[in-house]
C-alpha cells in the first residue's frame, strides 16, 4: 500500500469538513467540481490526491482560499483571512517543511 503523507490527510479532513459545513453531498460537490463522486470519496479518505487544477476548482466551489485546505487548524480560521494571513502562511510553510523533511528522512 502506498504511504500517505500528513499533508494529504490534512487536506482530506479539511475537504470533508468544509463540504459538510456547507451542506454539500459528495455527489453535489463532485458535479460542481467536475470529478466523479468516487474521486471525492478517495480524496476525503486520503487514498487519492487531487491535481492543482482540481484543488483550485474545489476551493472556488467551497468558497475558501486553496491554502486553507492544507492548514491543520483550518476549522479555527475566522472568516476574515486577511487578519490571519501572515501567521497562517508561516504555520503552513512550517508544516510543509516538516512533511518534506519526514518524507526524505525515511
Amino acid at each position: 500500500m502506498e504511504k500517505v503523507n500528513n499533508l494529504q490527510i490534512i487536506f482530506a479532513n479539511n475537504l470533508k469538513m468544509r463540504r459538510k459545513k456547507l451542506g454539500y453531498t459528495q455527489s453535489e460537490l463532485a458535479k460542481a467540481v467536475g470529478v466523479s463522486t468516487s474521486f471525492i470519496t478517495e480524496m476525503e479518505t486520503g487514498r487519492k490526491a487531487p491535481s492543482f487544477q482540481t484543488i483550485e476548482k474545489i476551493s472556488q466551489v467551497l468558497a475558501t482560499p486553496a491554502w486553507t485546505l492544507f492548514c491543520e487548524y483550518s476549522d479555527r480560521l475566522r472568516s476574515n483571512y486577511d487578519q490571519n494571513d501572515e501567521l497562517l502562511k508561516f504555520l503552513l510553510k512550517n508544516k510543509i517543511s516538516d512533511v518534506i523533511e519526514d518524507v526524505f528522512s525515511n
